[in-house]
């Protein structure tokens, strides 16, 4: 089943994104009329990530018909004529089951991304003790061959339809498959220089070699929270004097690999990372391979609601993350925390 909608910019009522655990109340049945009201006013949006979630739960029928109840439209990426990432989105106005078999069809691919994206930092965190990270690099270049592979095996079938198209795909594969072992290779050699081979967390490690981690860090208040942060950081050994700046410390310079500035979601995604490094209202027990996963989702909502005129969510710890790296970023999307009281949903702001 493919999905074919003109890439029309929507300008319709306001967006709100939902994160699972929202989803989750409207599946429960928690508060029809907090639900209504919602609909009645915004467009609820979702995107592959809520769908991979959908997938994880083992109960598709009831999420998806729950989006469908919502009346939401898929949210995803746009990209250029060269296959790059525009760092622009586009709404998507089909049926919740017609956008989860399109997610299942290429479910495979995002497999793959996601075993070579994470097993580094599933190490970081105290995972993969028995794994040298320069085993892990090799992995995470396999898997990523095996991806442009899948991505090229249907190429062929251009030269009938599209033949201008075939070549800059090809490029673009061949840019990114370069791109990705030099980062790879990169990550490795510095998480070795830095931790060394052992069992234990890298994450923890680092935190006791600064001297700061979550206990310091939750005590900081908004607003300003990332800024308050890295004048924390600058002044400690290691950053002080060394010709840092915020950007670096976050992850978000123009990084020579790329060769441009990085997109939004990107930003956010980077920011979010760093900040469960650091301890700032970390997501917990990050050593295990399923809270890695999920953690990794909960980067992913966050990026993706960038882009949105709305986010909701029922994790407290999250909202904190996603309203500090926003109000760095100058992202203009309102944070709401839902809370669950006597199965009433009440938001609440900053």
């Amino acid at each position: 089943m493919t999905d074919t909608p003109s890439p029309q910019r929507y300008s319709g009522r306001a967006t709100v994104y939902i994160d699972q655990n929202v989803l989750d109340m409207a599946v429960k049945g928690h508060d029809p009329a907090f639900f209504k009201s919602i609909t009645d006013k915004l467009q609820i949006i979702y995107s592959d990530e809520t769908l991979r979630e959908i997938k994880r739960s083992g109960q598709p029928e009831k999420f998806l018909a729950a989006l469908d109840a919502l009346n939401s439209m898929h949210f995803r990426h746009q990209f250029n004529e060269r296959f790059e990432p525009t760092g622009e989105m586009i709404l998507h106005d089909l049926s919740s089951s017609h956008a989860y078999a399109n997610y299942l069809q290429a479910e495979p691919v995002y497999d793959l991304m996601l075993a070579a994206a994470h097993q580094i930092t599933l190490k970081l965190y105290g995972g993969r003790a028995d794994s040298a990270f320069t085993d892990i690099a090799s992995e995470q270049v396999e898997a990523f061959d095996s991806l442009i592979q899948s991505l090229s095996a249907p190429l062929d079938q251009l030269d009938q339809t599209h033949p201008g198209l075939r070549a800059p795909i090809e490029q673009y594969l061949e840019s990114l498959q370069s791109q990705y072992e030099q980062i790879s290779a990169i990550a490795a050699a510095e998480m070795k220089k830095h931790i060394g081979e052992t069992g234990r967390s890298g994450v923890n490690s680092y935190r006791a070699s600064v001297g700061m981690g979550p206990k310091e860090l939750n005590n900081l208040k908004p607003p300003r929270v990332i800024e308050k942060i890295w004048q924390a950081y600058q002044q400690l050994d290691g950053y002080k004097d060394q010709g840092y700046t915020i950007e670096n410390f976050l992850g978000i310079a123009t990084n020579p690999i790329y060769r441009r500035e990085m997109h939004r979601h990107e930003k956010v995604t980077a920011i979010y990372n760093v900040l469960n490094v650091i301890g700032y209202k970390t997501d917990s027990k990050l050593d295990r391979e399923n809270r890695h996963i999920a953690a990794i989702s909960d980067a992913a909502h966050a990026s993706i609601a960038s882009y949105a005129n709305c986010l909701l969510s029922a994790d407290e710890a999250f909202v904190s993350k996603v309203r500090a790296i926003y109000e760095f970023l100058g992202v203009t999307t309102e944070v709401s925390l839902v809370a669950l009281v006597d199965d009433e949903i009440a938001l609440k702001g900053e």
